[in-house]
């Protein structure tokens, strides 16, 4: 967040102290209750949007349509993100008690995953740094618009550019070491 001196802080504020009751409003319409989403998460993701959107266009005025087009849009992110974190219960045992089976992986093979490991990270290690990071991302699941917020990246669409040229170049170096053969 800004300093309470800087001058975005302080529009941040006048748009809080002049919407914030809408956004808590538009909030408490949508039900996020029923989805497993807590609004005031959400609501703190709208102020962070906001804020990002002073800095980059530190003249513009933020009129209400504004404001709810964020409060909808953070709306649908949040959703979509509780969609795909929702996962089935364990099963519960009677003494409480959950045995988990553990597969054997024969020792060439785990040699072989842990070969494969380094030379992954090493040939990502290669790729410049402003691909490297949403690569990163990319192959822990993340979505285009989060990997475009954790990076810094101004958009989606710039993020799934820097995705697809950074896999493309990672292929290429796995295949030179001989560590997987891609469809082109």
């Amino acid at each position: 967040m800004p300093s309470p001196s800087d001058p975005i802080h302080a529009r941040l504020e006048e748009l809080l102290a002049a919407y914030g009751a809408r956004v808590r409003a538009l909030l408490s319409t949508y039900g996020l209750d029923k989805h497993g989403v807590d609004p005031a998460d959400v609501e703190q993701e709208v102020r962070i949007r906001l804020w990002h959107a002073l800095e980059r266009d530190r003249s513009g005025a933020f009129h209400a349509s504004y404001v709810q087009r964020v409060v909808a849009s953070t709306v649908i992110d949040a959703l979509r993100r509780a969609q795909v974190r929702a996962a089935e219960p364990l099963p519960e045992e009677d003494d409480g008690s959950i045995e988990l089976e553990v597969a054997q992986v024969a020792p060439d093979r785990r040699a072989g995953d842990l070969e494969h490991m380094q030379g992954l990270k090493r040939c990502l290690g290669e790729i410049p740094e402003r691909r490297r990071l949403p690569i990163a991302l990319h192959l822990q699941g993340f979505s285009l618009q989060e990997i475009a917020d954790l990076a810094g990246i101004p958009s989606a669409e710039a993020a799934r550019k820097l995705v697809s040229r950074g896999l493309e170049e990672l292929k290429h170096r796995l295949r030179d070491l001989g560590l997987g053969d891609f469809e082109d």
